[in-house]
């Protein structure tokens, strides 16, 4: 046999072996100890800032800002409702949660706040909220159990509380605000 032959049946032998029968024979030196380590995968979330409150958009719910609009307003309605716009054929309530906090009846009208509109979710579950500036990107989050003391109509509506080193953000469940009629 000349040289040649063998170095090729060596390595046919060797590369013979699966890959995870290859890692199965592996011997670890003498003294390694394992070390688990936790994938910490950072999730992109957004926040939005209304009345004072700091509140995050559900994952998973889509949103998007308009600019604001005429309203048209819902008669005997309550005074955080502020009305209806008409979004791409759809009706969109749009709450006013600096008015829900407020307890003066003569709040600056949401108009000559110059404000945003913030649509979350889509079709009968759209729900407009009047903000306070553009949504803000967030990924540092940590969850909390450090709630701030929450105004009664809001707090049934917060499922937890996260935080960054600035400030909390409360995970807002807009769907079950509107059914639960934020009484």
């Amino acid at each position: 046999m000349s040289e040649r032959t063998v170095r090729t049946e060596k390595t046919s032998a060797r590369t013979a072996v699966s890959p995870s029968e290859a890692l199965n024979r592996f011997e670890p030196p003498e003294g390694f100890v394992p070390v688990a380590t936790e994938t910490v995968k950072k999730q992109l979330r957004y926040g939005f800032r209304s009345g004072g409150l700091s509140l995050l958009i559900q994952g998973g719910v889509g949103s998007e800002v308009v600019p604001m609009m005429p309203l048209a307003a819902i008669p005997n309605g309550p005074g955080w409702l502020q009305g209806v716009i008409n979004l791409r054929g759809n009706l969109v309530p749009v709450c006013d949660l600096a008015q829900m906090l407020s307890d003066a009846p003569d709040a600056p009208d949401v108009a000559a706040r110059k404000t945003m509109i913030l649509v979350l979710d889509k079709g009968d579950k759209a729900a407009g909220f009047v903000i306070d500036g553009h949504p803000v990107a967030l990924n540092d989050l940590r969850l909390t159990n450090q709630v701030p003391e929450l105004p009664e109509f809001l707090a049934n509506y917060v499922r937890a509380a996260h935080s960054t080193d600035e400030e909390v953000w409360l995970e807002f469940d807009h769907e079950g605000f509107l059914l639960g009629g934020a009484q």
